[in-house]
């Protein structure tokens, strides 16, 4: 009976453990999942973004599965994505506060993972003519466990650190829910290692192309300066 009220035709999740992994990375970071009603077949998967590209990518994870349904911009630019999959993509729908561990046994899973979580609230950036990365979420425990497993694969960092409190109203005027953290990069030698890692898997146009101007930085200070802070 469901499935007579579908409209568009759906398939199931690929079963593909790295697209997995990259998926829960990303709907950590920036989706809503939710089930309607108990006993529907339907997953409903939705974010609201200013950016087009934030979109565009939504989009191409979901519409080879089902519907994907965009609305038009609101006075303030912004813009909301709602796609309708079936029950293959339960996984979504659990409350991840650590990461799996079937992901972190692997090397190119974490990756995977990674690499959906920078595409939803990471930030590769030049500051002060340095290449620099970052990461923030309000879930310390999340934050740490991709520190230690960094740490693991020989990327040198610092631990998390507190960013705003709870209560910190941004530009948008967005006041904060708790208390938010950030995972930073600036040593050279580590971001490189870490866009070795997370290039194979990256999706989203703007992190592509930011991560290329990180690496073109870096190997312009280089050739000015020397290696400095390169161990």
């Amino acid at each position: 009976l469901a499935n007579a009220h579908s409209v568009t035709p759906r398939k199931p999740f690929s079963k593909n453990k790295i697209e997995k992994a990259y998926l829960l990375g990303f709907a950590i970071g920036d989706l809503r999942v939710r089930k309607m009603y108990k006993n529907i077949e339907t997953i409903l998967i939705d974010c609201g973004s200013t950016k087009k590209e934030q979109i565009k990518l939504v989009k191409s994870l979901f519409k080879h599965y089902g519907r994907a349904w965009i609305s038009k911009p609101t006075n303030a630019g912004k813009t909301h994505i709602e796609c309708s999959v079936d029950l293959s993509f339960n996984f979504l729908l659990e409350n991840h506060h650590k990461i799996p561990k079937w992901i972190l046994r692997r090397k190119n899973l974490f990756a995977a993972f990674l690499s959906g979580f920078i595409d939803a609230e990471g930030s590769i950036f030049i500051s002060k003519g340095k290449a620099a990365y970052s990461l923030g979420n309000y879930n310390y425990h999340l934050l740490n466990q991709i520190y230690a497993q960094l740490i693991k694969l020989g990327i040198k960092l610092k631990p998390p650190r507190r960013g705003t409190l709870k209560g910190y109203k941004d530009r948008q005027g967005y006041r904060r829910k708790a208390d938010y953290w950030t995972l930073a990069i600036h040593r050279k030698s580590s971001l490189l290692k870490l866009f070795k890692l997370i290039n194979p898997y990256l999706k989203h146009s703007k992190r592509k192309n930011d991560l290329k101007k990180a690496v073109r930085n870096i190997k312009e200070r280089n050739r000015k300066f020397g290696n400095l802070r390169m161990n």
